[in-house]
């Protein structure tokens, strides 16, 4: 006979004068579910965002939670009280934790040294609470007389990895986007909650207990509805100067800030630029490399979203066509639509020449037959696994081949002074993505970043380099002497060697991690 078709011996009597039915716990299996990955997602979100390392990060919230996981599967039976009553504590106080657990992690980062004890402790009992939850739902049903065996259990844990696939999608996809960090933590918490308060219903009347989880949802509610103005107060303490623009979109955190007419713009806590000395690094790396071609007229910027390089690229009279490829929709939507922003890239991706495309840099080369008279990389940091694939050979090794005869490819090479290990790295990588050219690298100090490091690839011998179209007008910083400066570079830099980074061995990500390691920030 099937385990599912036995019926116990004996059956324990119902807690309440109504009976737990399948359909209830299981509803409430697969919400619970849900609610438990995005906890997870959050955490791992959350830590990105604040040390800039999404591998560390999620690696940490992964393990933490599953390993509370555990603890909380033990603990199940050793609660004290019927199931039901149990699982409805457990669900408050999961809420009244998660949902904060985001506002938490940010005060203490923004307030305290101890953000990572914090991270960990909340991730542990977020953990423990969502490994409480399975064990007490499958209690609950023997309490009221209905089958546990191994069949009802794998129903249950196929609802919960369910649940897990639904949360999976909804967070990158709706939930993050739509709502920010904050307001899903909230979300959620609402909805462990409302669990709670459903299940309060099935198993009949319970006053006390009815009353506190309505209370609890209510406060969840309110502070859901004033959630914006707490995430606003939070994000203005990890900034020096005053937040004016903030948005999160499906990839990353988005903060402008404004000081006396500086303006800054942040990606996931991480500073992009300051208005101050924006223009020391984009026309380095703008007209170092169009000046090494003849009468640039097709221009490639890869990255580059907020606008500034197409600021420069534009200045050159033969410029006809400049294709912005960046990932985030919400960076070009902010390089068109802030008044700041659009005011320091001089409206530059709305000129008729420039086309906006949201794409993966990697995937739309490999895609593309349009070639170039340059292609300028300006991407963020190799600080994680998932921008290490666009420092790599593979992917120089497609620019290239999207290159004109005479054509140059520049690319953003880290700091000379802070990483000079992942500087060298980028131009050996580059190096090896196009041989049979000439890469010369640049420095040019920052002082936002400090020494800033370039690497160009020029066809034969390098002897384009700064010789083929005279600097054009309008800029801030350079003239021909300070371009040309740039070539030399810092005398503690000695050069050295190193091994290209490529798809299946991303050196540069850890070796621009162990450069770092030597710093406090």
């Amino acid at each position: 006979m099937d385990l599912e078709e036995q019926a116990p011996v004996t059956a324990p009597p119902p807690v309440s004068g109504r009976t737990m039915d399948r359909p209830t716990v299981f509803a409430a299996a697969l919400l619970v579910a849900v609610g438990g990955i995005v906890y997870e997602l959050i955490l791992g979100t959350a830590a990105s965002y604040l040390v800039g390392d999404s591998v560390v990060a999620f690696s940490v919230a992964t393990g933490v939670t599953l390993f509370g996981m555990g603890l909380g599967s033990l603990l199940a039976p050793h609660l004290p009280g019927p199931s039901g009553i149990a699982f409805v504590r457990n669900e408050l106080v999961l809420g009244l934790v998660g949902g904060a657990s985001v506002l938490v992690l940010f005060w203490a980062y923004g307030s305290t040294s101890l953000y990572w004890p914090v991270f960990v402790l909340l991730a542990l009992a977020i953990g423990t609470g969502i490994g409480v939850e399975i064990p007490l739902l499958v209690a609950l049903l023997k309490e009221h007389g209905r089958d546990a065996s191994v069949g009802l259990l794998s129903k249950v844990l196929a609802l919960d990895y369910l649940g897990a696939l639904l949360a999976s999608l909804l967070f990158p996809f709706v939930l993050l986007p739509t709502l920010g960090l904050v307001r899903t933590a909230l979300a959620v918490a609402i909805l462990n909650v409302s669990v709670a308060l459903f299940m309060l219903a099935r198993m009949g009347h319970h006053p006390r207990w009815t009353w506190s989880t309505s209370s609890a949802l209510a406060l969840l509610v309110a502070v859901f509805a004033v959630s914006s103005g707490v995430e606003a107060v939070l994000s203005t303490r990890l900034y020096e100067d005053p937040v004016v623009a903030a948005t999160t979109s499906r990839y990353q955190k988005l903060v402008v800030t404004d000081y006396q007419g500086d303006v800054r713009l942040y990606l996931d806590d991480q500073l992009q630029f300051s208005s101050a000395d924006e223009a020391r690094y984009h026309e380095t790396l703008a007209h170092a490399t169009l000046t090494s071609v003849a009468a640039p007229a097709s221009v490639a910027i890869l990255g580059g979203g907020d606008g500034l390089l197409a600021r420069e690229v534009l200045r050159y009279p033969s410029v006809r066509e400049v294709v912005v490829v960046d990932l985030d929709p919400a960076v070009t939507d902010l390089a068109r639509d802030n008044r700041l922003v659009r005011d320091l890239n001089e409206g530059s991706l709305d000129d008729p020449r420039v086309t906006v495309v949201n794409a993966d840099a990697f995937g739309w080369m490999r895609g593309t037959d349009a070639t170039f008279d340059a292609v300028l990389v300006d991407l963020v940091d190799p600080s994680n696994e998932r921008v290490a694939k666009l420092y790599s050979v593979e992917f120089y090794a497609a620019v290239a081949a999207h290159l004109r005869p005479g054509g140059v490819l520049a690319t953003q090479a880290t700091s000379t002074f802070f990483t000079p290990h992942a500087f060298w790295q980028v131009v050996a990588t580059l190096e090896a993505g196009a041989p049979g050219r000439t890469v010369v690298p640049l420095s040019v100090n920052v002082p936002s970043f400090g020494e800033w490091g370039f690497a160009l690839s020029l066809p034969g011998d390098g002897s384009a380099l700064l010789t083929r179209t005279p600097l054009p007008d309008g800029l801030r910083f350079h003239d021909a002497t300070s371009l040309g400066a740039t070539t030399r570079l810092p005398g503690d830099l000695p050069p050295a060697d190193a091994e290209p980074s490529t798809l299946l061995s991303p050196r540069i990500h850890t070796t621009y991690q162990g450069d770092m390691r030597h710093w406090r920030y």
